[in-house]
C-alpha cells in the first residue's frame, strides 16, 4: 500500500465523531468482519503503524461485530503514539451508496489515547446510536495545503449524522517538567448531529489537579454545556471554495449558541474562588474580505520563512485574521474570593457585549462588593463602558508595513473610540474612612469625526466627597470655613457642535453643591470649522477663529449668602443681620474697584437683592456682534474693566 493511501485511510479515520472508535471504513459490499479485517490489516501493513486484535466474533442475530483488544502504535513518530480498546463493538453495519457507511450502534470500553510521556486520556463505557458517516475517497490531502486540507475533510465530516454519543467517563494525566497533571471529565454527551449541526454537548463533572510549586491546584466544574454549534458556519469562513469571487461576503454566521461552565471552583494555596456560571453567547463568524487559509498554509509548510517575507504576509492578512470572529456576550456571574487578605470579595457580574473587530458593545461589572483587612472597601452596584468603535484593520496593516519600512503614517485613523461611561452607587473608602461616593456618573461621547467626538455630555448625580479630595486649596478652605466637612454635589454639562453653522454650544452646564449654591452657564461659540475638527493636532490654532455669540450664567442661593455672612460677621464679632445689612450698604463703594461706572450701576442693585435675601442672580452676556476669544482673552488679561461693555453684560436678581 502507498504512503498516500494510508494517509487518506488515517484522515478518514481522525474525522469521525468518536475518534478510532467511529471511523470504520467501508469496502463496497463486503460484511463488517471482512471491513474490520482489512482496515486493521492495511495499517498493520503500513510502515508507520502496528495494528492488531486479539478476537473478532459476530452475532448474525444481532448483526452485531465484537473486536477485542484492539491496539494501534505508532512506528515512526518522533513521539510514541498508541490507541487501544478493550471491546469495540459494531451492531447493524452497513454500507451506504456514496460510499460512505453507517451503524445502529457502536459501543467500546477501556479505550486509552497514549502520547509518549507527556499524557494519556482513557474513556469507558461509550456509545454512539445511528451513525452515518460519508464517503471519503474524493478527499486528497496536500501537505503544501495542510490547513486547507484540513478545512475539507471537516467539510466531509460535518456530513455525519449521529443520534447521540455518550462516554461514561473520560479522565486524562499530562506531564511536563516533571510534574502530573490529573484531570476526571465525568461524562461526555452529544446530542443531535446532522447537515453540520449539533444540537447540544455536555461535559462532567470535571475535576483537575495540578501541582505548582507553591502547592497543589485544583479546580472543578459541574458542568459544561454547548448549544447550537454549527460546523458549516466555520467552513464557511475558512474554504476557499465559498468565497464568491475570491472575496468574502462580510456576512456574520451564527457558529455557536450558547456555552455554559457551572459552578466552577478554584483552590490553590491560600485562597478559592468560586464562579457561579461562565457563559459565552452566539459565538459568529464572517468571511473576510480576503480568505486566510492561504496564510495558514504557507505557515504550516514554510514555518523557517525569512522575517521580512513573514511580516509582508502577516501584514497582509492581519485584517481577516483579526476580523473572522466575533461574540454577543461573555458573561461571569457570582464571583467570590476568599483570600486572608480580603474580608470579602462578591462580585454579581463581568460581561462583554458584542464583542468584534468591529468594537465592544459594553464592557461591564454589576454588584461589587470587595473589601481589605484594613478596613478598605470598593462597592458599586454597576460599572461599565460601551460603544467603543476600533480603527480599521486595514489601516493597522498599512500602519504596521509602515513601521517595517520607516516610513511616515497616520495613526489617528487607528485610534479607539468611546460612547459611554457610567457608574451607579459608586462608594470608596480608604483605611475606614470615606473618599468618596456618587448615586450615578455618566459621560457619553458621540457624533464622532475621527477620533474626535462632537457630541459630549455628563451627568453626575449625588457624588459625595471627602474634602481631601478636592483637589483646589483654595476651595477646600472656603468649603471648611463655611461649615462642610465633606462636599455634596450634583454636576453635568452638554457640549454640542453643529457643522451647518459651525457653532460650538455649552448647554445645561450645572453644578449644585448641596446646601450653598448651584451653577448654571449656557455658552454659544461659532467659528469652528469641520477641517479644524478633523486635524485635532491643529485645533490650538483654529481659537483664532472662534467667536463668542451668546453666554448666561446663573447662581442661585441655597444657604451660601447667609454661611457667608455668619462668618464674617463671627470674624467681626457683629450680629449676622447687621452685618448683612452693612455689606448691602457698602457695595457701591467697594464696586468702584472696577472701574466702570456703567456697570456698577447694574451689578450693585442686583447684588443687594441678592445679599438681602436668598434668590437667583443671572448673568446674561449678548454682544451685537459675535467677539473673538482671543479677544476676551487679551482684554481680560489687559483690561478687565471693558469686558462688561465688549460682551454687553446684564445683570438681575429674582427673589421667590
Amino acid at each position: 500500500m502507498s504512503r498516500p493511501s494510508l494517509r487518506l485511510r488515517l484522515l478518514a479515520a481522525g474525522t469521525s465523531a468518536l475518534a478510532m472508535a467511529a471511523a470504520l471504513p467501508a469496502h463496497a459490499e463486503e460484511p463488517v468482519e471482512t471491513a474490520i479485517r482489512g482496515w486493521v490489516a492495511a495499517l498493520d501493513a503500513s510502515p508507520n503503524w502496528v495494528a492488531g486484535f486479539a478476537e473478532l466474533s459476530y452475532d448474525e442475530s444481532r448483526r452485531a461485530a465484537t473486536l477485542r483488544n484492539l491496539t494501534i502504535r505508532s512506528e515512526t513518530l518522533s513521539t510514541k503514539v498508541e490507541i487501544s480498546f478493550g471491546t469495540l463493538g459494531v451492531i447493524g453495519y452497513a454500507e451506504t451508496a456514496n460510499g460512505g457507511f453507517k451503524a445502529l450502534e457502536l459501543s467500546a470500553d477501556d479505550g486509552k489515547f497514549v502520547i509518549g510521556d507527556l499524557g494519556d486520556v482513557t474513556m469507558r463505557d461509550i456509545r454512539v446510536d445511528n451513525l452515518a458517516v460519508p464517503s471519503f475517497a474524493n478527499f486528497i490531502f496536500d501537505p503544501n495545503r495542510a490547513f486547507t486540507s484540513g478545512v475539507k475533510a471537516l467539510a466531509i465530516a460535518a456530513k455525519t449524522s449521529i443520534d447521540g454519543i455518550r462516554i461514561g467517563n473520560i479522565q486524562s494525566t499530562q506531564t511536563a517538567e516533571g510534574q502530573t497533571s490529573r484531570a476526571d471529565y465525568g461524562s461526555y454527551e452529544l446530542k443531535g448531529m446532522a447537515d453540520g449541526r449539533i444540537d447540544q454537548i455536555a461535559v462532567g463533572p470535571v475535576k483537575q489537579e495540578m501541582p505548582s510549586p507553591d502547592g497543589l491546584l485544583t479546580f472543578g466544574i459541574d458542568r459544561i454545556e454547548a448549544r447550537k454549534y454549527d460546523l458549516d458556519a466555520v467552513i464557511a469562513v475558512f474554504d476557499p471554495d465559498r468565497y464568491v469571487g475570491g472575496v468574502g461576503d462580510g456576512k456574520w454566521r451564527d457558529v455557536l449558541a450558547l456555552e455554559v461552565y457551572k459552578n466552577f471552583t478554584i483552590n490553590m494555596p491560600g485562597a478559592v474562588v468560586r464562579i457561579g456560571s461562565f457563559e459565552v453567547e452566539n459565538l459568529r463568524m464572517r468571511q473576510p474580505k480576503r480568505n486566510v487559509s492561504d496564510f495558514l498554509d504557507t505557515l504550516i509548510a514554510r514555518p523557517d520563512m525569512p522575517e521580512e517575507e513573514m511580516a509582508r504576509l502577516v501584514g497582509d492578512n492581519l485584517a481577516g485574521l483579526f476580523g473572522f470572529a466575533g461574540v454577543g456576550a461573555m458573561r461571569l456571574n457570582d464571583l467570590d474570593v476568599t483570600a486572608p487578605e480580603i474580608e470579602r470579595f462578591h462580585l454579581g457580574d463581568f460581561h462583554i457585549n458584542d464583542l468584534s473587530s468591529d468594537g465592544i458593545g459594553e464592557i461591564g461589572v454589576n454588584d461589587l462588593d470587595a473589601a481589605a483587612q484594613d478596613k478598605s472597601s470598593l462597592g458599586a452596584e454597576r460599572l461599565a463602558i460601551g460603544d467603543i468603535r476600533f480603527g480599521d484593520l486595514e489601516h493597522l496593516a498599512r500602519a504596521m508595513q509602515a513601521s517595517e519600512t520607516d516610513t511616515d503614517f497616520d495613526p489617528l485613523p487607528l485610534m479607539p473610540t468611546l460612547g459611554f461611561a457610567e457608574a451607579v452607587n459608586l462608594d470608596v473608602v480608604q483605611a475606614g474612612k470615606r473618599l468618596g461616593a456618587v448615586d450615578r456618573a455618566r459621560l457619553d461621547l458621540g457624533a464622532y469625526i475621527g477620533p474626535v467626538p462632537t457630541k459630549i455630555a455628563t451627568d453626575i448625580r449625588g457624588l459625595d466627597l471627602d474634602l481631601s479630595q478636592v483637589s483646589d486649596r483654595r476651595a477646600r478652605e472656603m468649603l471648611k470655613e463655611l461649615g462642610y466637612d465633606r462636599l455634596a454635589a450634583d454636576y453635568g454639562f452638554a457640549v454640542t457642535w453643529r457643522e451647518a453653522d459651525e457653532s460650538v454650544k455649552v448647554d445645561g452646564f450645572r453644578l449644585a453643591v448641596k446646601d450653598l449654591a448651584t451653577l448654571t452657564m449656557d455658552a454659544t461659540l461659532v467659528g469652528l470649522t469641520r477641517q479644524a475638527i478633523e486635524a485635532p493636532e491643529q485645533l490650538e490654532s483654529a481659537l483664532a477663529a472662534l467667536r463668542f455669540t451668546a453666554g448666561q450664567i446663573a447662581i442661585e442661593d441655597k444657604s451660601i449668602v447667609e454661611r457667608a455672612v455668619g462668618m464674617q460677621a463671627k470674624k467681626m464679632k457683629v450680629e449676622p443681620d447687621k452685618f448683612r445689612q452693612q455689606i448691602a450698604g457698602a457695595l457701591p463703594l467697594f464696586l468702584m474697584a472696577l472701574k466702570n461706572p456703567g456697570f456698577q450701576a447694574k451689578l450693585a442693585p442686583a447684588l443687594q437683592a441678592f445679599i438681602k435675601a436668598p434668590g437667583t442672580m443671572t448673568i446674561t452676556a449678548a454682544p451685537a456682534t459675535p467677539v473673538p476669544v482671543l479677544e476676551l482673552i487679551d482684554t481680560a488679561e489687559t483690561a478687565p474693566q471693558k469686558l462688561p461693555d465688549l460682551l454687553q453684560v446684564e445683570v438681575k436678581t429674582t427673589t421667590p
